[in-house]
């Protein structure tokens, strides 16, 4: 009872801290005039100082420009959200900070900029965009000579290949991102590097060398006595454990890391550690116990939005409720074909060919320096890019073989899940006609017309679109047209039949599907905003949703249309 009160007490106090630095933030923001800007600026970090989140007291004079305080004040925003695991408020301000990195601002500054931006938008699964970022940040960094600085980078860049499904790019960058850590004295690096490294071994099917780097990594924090990032790197280990067909061994390391990692509050990698459990349970046959943890391991990257890994865990949950449950394994395999979507787009594979150019140009152009040198070396220095060239088409042709077997896969388990959705929506359609008024007096025509309105209606709120001038414009009619014909079948409002089609459609998914979150629902109906979808919802049965799940019974709550004036 008191560590859960505990609990609730910091959980509230992180959440006025985040209001705060919000309102701060919205005035400083709002604000126009740069001198005004200063001593709101100097205010923020006062309040930075007074909860402990920095150090020592910040303080801009009066003369300090403008776009050097825009860069720290945003900074600091998205390294709060950042911690906070709100990915994408991090990556908004980090964006704000990086379009005030002028000449005026220092190179160190803009390289802990685009680092941390490079950082957001890969947790968010936007691996185009962070790919950007961290090229800017490898350009800072490389002119900096900072060797601890460009192994990060480095390593960041290689967790960008890793986790878009090009291991093999990313090799040239773990290995350089080592040698470069050689060069200084920082063991936590040197652990994080080794951790890339044996993620990066183990989707490339090594997961001997896997094994090896994640001990490496876990020697080095146990030295440190880390427990968080020994948490982090006990999952690593049990990573490349499953790889080798260890399983108990996975198990009892994921056993030791997860209340290490909940204790420091670290969902990310505590859900990434649930997906491996779940991983393992399904592997033996365990299929109740592994939904409860992919199941736990969804809710916690859906409130991410960490596409990535709420992939593998939507795909875990289609696996082990496939033949118990069709219906729910489906929407989940469907939520997962949209985050694979969103996650594998072209503009990630376009954002990896120029980083992979950008960083081939830092090297010829390396080798040209040597060259001047050493001139004896050209024709050796020549045959090696030539080896790389056509090793590369290698790589590109088996992983175009690998992407387009996946892509047929995918396909077809789409086309069966269109199926089956097009069933869903064929019985809640006529869920919806059946309550119609006086539906037996309709005529064939004015059926006819219902039906294919509301199939019009379903289709658009499932684009977002619910409103009357899109389903008119769908129906080939003008509003006004689509009013009177409305007024004369059912003397209603095309407002209010559309109202009614949105919540009749809330309630059948909130009682026939319940893994659907209300969240989920209010999106499949065509809310943006889940406060919207609330009022209306309590508007139209007097019932929150989340309430009505709480129904023993499928009792139509529908109350009488309203009617046209």
């Amino acid at each position: 009872m008191f560590f859960a009160l505990l609990i609730s007490l910091i959980s509230w106090a992180q959440a006025d801290v985040s209001s705060r630095l919000e309102r701060y933030a919205g005035r400083y923001a709002q604000t126009a005039s740069a001198p005004d800007r200063i001593p709101l600026a100097n205010d923020f970090f006062g309040y930075l100082l007074q909860i402990d989140y920095i150090d020592e007291p910040v303080a801009f004079p009066a003369s300090a420009h403008i776009d050097s305080v825009d860069v720290n004040v945003y900074y600091y925003l998205a390294e709060w959200y950042y911690g906070e695991g709100a990915y994408r408020q991090s990556a908004d301000y980090c964006a704000r900070a990086a379009e005030s990195c002028t000449d005026h601002v220092d190179e160190n500054s803009k390289g802990d900029v685009y680092s941390l931006l490079g950082a957001a938008y890969f947790r968010l699964g936007e691996f185009d965009k962070a790919a950007d970022a961290l090229n800017v940040c490898y350009g800072i960094d490389s002119r900096s000579g900072n060797y601890d600085q460009v192994s990060s980078t480095l390593n960041n860049i290689a967790s960008v290949f890793v986790a878009a499904g090009k291991p093999q790019e990313a090799e040239k960058y773990v290995l350089e991102a080592i040698a470069a850590n050689s060069l200084t004295d920082n063991p936590a690096r040197r652990a994080v590097l080794f951790g890339t490294a044996s993620e990066m071994y183990r989707a490339m099917g090594e997961p001997s060398k896997s094994l090896s780097y994640a001990l490496k990594a876990l020697e080095i924090e146990r030295e440190r006595g880390d427990s968080a990032k020994i948490g982090v790197r006990l999952s690593q280990v049990a990573n490349a454990q499953l790889g080798m067909g260890r399983i108990e061994d996975a198990g009892q390391s994921l056993e030791e890391a997860m209340p290490l990692l909940e204790a420091s509050g670290n969902r990310h990698s505590l859900g990434i550690c649930m997906n491996q459990t779940g991983d393992i349970l399904s592997l033996e046959g365990k299929d109740s116990e592994a939904e409860y943890y992919y199941r736990e391991a969804a809710k916690i990257f859906f409130g991410q939005r960490d596409m990535y890994n709420e992939q593998h865990a939507r795909e875990g949950l289609y696996k082990v409720l496939k033949s118990t449950s069709p219906d729910e394994a489906m929407l989940h395999l469907e939520r997962a074909k949209l985050l694979h979507d969103s996650v594998y787009r072209q503009e990630t594979a376009e954002a990896i060919s120029r980083y992979n150019a950008i960083y081939g140009i830092d090297k010829l152009q390396q080798e040209a320096d040597r060259a001047r040198k050493q001139r004896h070396t050209f024709l050796m220095v020549a045959l090696g890019m030539l080896a790389v060239v056509v090793l590369f088409c290698i790589g590109a042709w088996i992983t175009y073989r690998r992407n387009r077997r996946k892509t047929e896969d995918y396909e077809q388990e789409r086309r069966s899940l269109q199926r089956r959705y097009d069933e869903i929506s064929r019985r809640y359609r006529n869920i919806v006609m059946d309550s119609l008024p006086d539906r037996n007096t309709l005529t064939d025509e004015d059926r006819s017309f219902l039906e294919e309105l509301t199939k019009v209606i379903d289709e658009e709120m499932e684009k977002g679109n619910a409103d009357v001038e899109s389903v008119a414009e769908r129906m080939h009619i003008t509003p006004r047209t689509l009013q009177r014909r409305m007024n004369q079948t059912l003397s209603l409002t095309p407002q209010a039949y559309l109202t009614r089609v949105r919540m009749q459609k809330a309630k059948f998914l909130l009682l026939n599907y319940r893994d659907i979150t209300v969240n989920e629902v209010a999106e499949k109906c065509g809310y943006t905003l889940m406060t919207n979808f609330t009022r209306a919802f309590v508007r139209f049965y007097g019932i929150k949703p989340s309430e009505l799940r709480l129904q023993k019974t499928n009792t139509d709550f529908t109350p009488p249309m309203r009617r046209a004036a």
